[in-house]
């Protein structure tokens, strides 16, 4: 083996990361208001969120993102409501990046797959938590995390690649999965609901979707159980595969490991590890 391909390669690394954690809020208190160092992404998972940064004013809502950049004022502009969650982690930037791998990450943003985002959190976080983090890894799921919010922004004027925008009818079959995909269904059932032939829904959904009726189903039901493995450590995994539609746990773990590549039991280890401060 030749002393290159010994080495490999090195390439530039241009993010700094500092630390990440998730506020749950006590109920009380207001943010601080605090000049910082370091740029701050916010994304805010369930609750309101009222900050300012100098003069301007924002309201972060439920799978939405705020950046705060370094050397600014910021701080809360109302107490924190009860049920208010966000994941928050502090970054800088060590030089200056060519403009042909710039990327454009806005300040307020609603991102497209809070549930990826989410992850990408919980990795960071865990990670740090288990002293596994190293500063390359940091850096990367740092910058998995802008590109999330940079596609957020792009989706609000343009369809993602390779895919059209979706039609009514597929948002309808993807609005009656989203609110009922803890019960039985098939596509005859949602045809019967929403006064269509199935097989007339089955072609537009995938045509838009790229994907049937029933895997569409099916992703709604695990991207549920991925935030119930995170969130609710009291549950075992039986009674998520049961709040989530699936009657035979057997059945959930097989189809939750070949759509996301672990056991429901390997996600909840490695998404379990989460730094919370509530202050």
């Amino acid at each position: 083996m030749s002393g290159g391909a010994k080495l490999g390669f090195e390439f530039p690394v241009s993010i700094e990361a500092s630390n990440a954690g998730l506020f749950v809020s006590p109920g009380y208190g207001t943010h601080a208001t605090r000049v910082l160092d370091s740029y701050e992404l916010i994304f805010v998972t369930r609750g309101e969120l009222d900050l300012f940064e100098e003069e301007e004013r924002f309201h972060v809502e439920p799978n939405q993102t705020l950046l705060l950049f370094p050397g600014r004022r910021h701080g809360g502009l109302l107490p924190y409501a009860q049920e208010l969650n966000f994941y928050w982690v502090h970054f800088r930037l060590q030089k200056e990046i060519p403009s042909a791998a710039r990327i454009r990450v806005p300040k307020l943003a609603t991102v497209s797959d809070p549930v990826a985002l989410t992850e990408t959190f919980c990795q960071f976080i865990s990670d740090q938590e288990s002293g596994a983090l190293a500063p390359v890894n940091a850096a990367h799921l740092i910058a998995l995390m802008l590109c999330a919010v940079a596609e957020a922004d792009d989706s609000r004027t343009q369809a993602p690649a390779g895919k059209r925008r979706r039609t009514s009818v597929a948002e309808r079959v993807q609005r009656f999965l989203d609110e009922n995909f803890q019960t039985p269904i098939t596509t005859s059932t949602i045809a019967r609901a929403l006064r269509y032939n199935p097989d007339y829904l089955e072609r537009v959904y995938r045509d838009q979707e790229e994907t049937s009726i029933i895997e569409g189903l099916h992703l709604r039901r695990i991207a549920a159980a991925r935030a119930l493995l995170r969130n609710e450590v009291g549950k075992n995994i039986n009674e998520i595969a049961f709040a989530c539609g699936y009657s035979d746990p057997g059945y959930f773990r097989r189809k939750f490991k070949r759509l996301t590549g672990l056991t429901p039991k390997q996600f909840r280890t490695l998404y379990g590890r989460t730094h919370i401060n509530a202050h």
